[in-house]
């Protein structure tokens, strides 16, 4: 007994890559717009405790140049899907299962991180607590299991450090309140 292979065997598996569209590149270009244009908007109403000197920067100045840069980009990539053609798409993968339960279960994730970082504080047992370490923690736990991590060093050296280093840059070092 012989195994024969046919063409039909040794023939790669059928996985089409989506059609160029530019409708898809346009849409993507105005929203990213969109987007960093209210990232400029709440940059540019940032409240001040007080004023900055002259030379120096305030609280406004990054958000606002990265926005203003966000935008540049935004206005760039509209312009070239506006004017040439949508670029190819061999180069990305098929459509995954799980992909847009993955992608509700980080936006879902993300806001209740944003509420809990905008409480603050909490008083219990007679300290006061710092909600960010805590929800930071938390938010990258929820995400390394969103995605799959593969063992348990991910959540052991991961979230905890990352969250800490994240407090202690802001908060201590810079004094930025969080």
């Amino acid at each position: 007994m012989t195994d024969t292979v046919t063409a039909d065997d040794t023939a790669a598996p059928d996985t089409e890559s989506p059609n160029p569209s530019r409708t898809m590149e346009i849409v993507a270009a105005t929203a990213s717009l969109a987007f960093m244009g209210l990232v400029l908007v709440m940059a540019l109403n940032i409240s001040l405790r007080a004023e900055a000197g002259p030379g120096q920067i305030d609280a406004k100045f990054w958000p606002t140049v990265l926005a203003i840069t966000g935008i540049g980009l935004s206005l760039a990539q509209l312009i070239v899907a506006v004017v040439r053609p949508a670029p190819e798409r061999e180069d990305l993968d098929a459509l995954q299962s799980g992909g847009y339960r993955r992608v509700g279960a980080t936006l879902i994730a993300t806001a209740l991180f944003v509420v809990a970082w905008n409480i603050g504080t909490v008083i219990a047992f007679g300290y006061r607590i710092q909600l960010f370490p805590i929800a930071a923690t938390v938010f990258l736990a929820v995400l390394i299991a969103i995605y799959g991590a593969r063992s348990w060093k991910a959540y052991a050296f991961f979230p905890l450090p990352m969250a800490m280093l994240s407090y202690l840059l802001f908060s201590v070092v810079l004094r930025i309140p969080l």
